[in-house]
């Protein structure tokens, strides 16, 4: 394949967005926000671009995400930033072999407490779903935190 970003070609596009948090239980715990998104193809589509708000508690941010994919060292990266912080996240990885689900991680580039990992999996050519994960064992081990299933407009 020439270009390896027209793998994750299936998440441009307008989305609807259903999205959950794990509560104390362990149960997935529906949230309002976000409830859509788009996603950008930018560059010739050599990236990704999507900004997307986010509720935490009463607090709603607003991230900004771009999927690129580095030919030199053959991995995807994912560059995240918020406009609460500003802080920029590098997070990279690959597809799972003979599979649709890329799983990206900041276990190289993230704070030494802890760790982020997404897991992004191809559903259909109209659905796909995110899950985000924390570790605090330098990635030796993944609690899920975050879900969002997103489903073409």
């Amino acid at each position: 394949m020439k270009n390896r970003m027209e793998r994750l070609r299936f998440m441009q596009g307008e989305w609807h967005v259903q999205a959950s948090i794990v509560n104390e239980q362990g149960q997935w715990i529906a949230t309002s926000i976000p409830n859509e998104t788009t996603i950008l193809s930018i560059l010739g589509g050599l990236c990704h671009r999507e900004e997307m708000p986010v509720a935490y508690n009463e607090v709603i941010v607003r991230l900004f995400f771009s999927w690129s994919y580095d030919k030199h060292r053959n991995i995807f990266r994912m560059i995240s930033c918020d406009d609460q912080t500003g802080l920029m996240d590098i997070m990279e990885g690959d597809f799972l072999s003979n599979s649709d689900t890329v799983v990206i991680d900041n276990t190289r580039t993230g704070l030494p407490s802890s760790f982020r990992q997404l897991a992004s999996t191809k559903n259909s050519e109209n659905s796909f779903t995110d899950i985000v994960s924390e570790s605090y064992d330098k990635g030796l081990s993944w609690t899920p935190v975050f879900r969002a299933i997103h489903i073409r407009k």
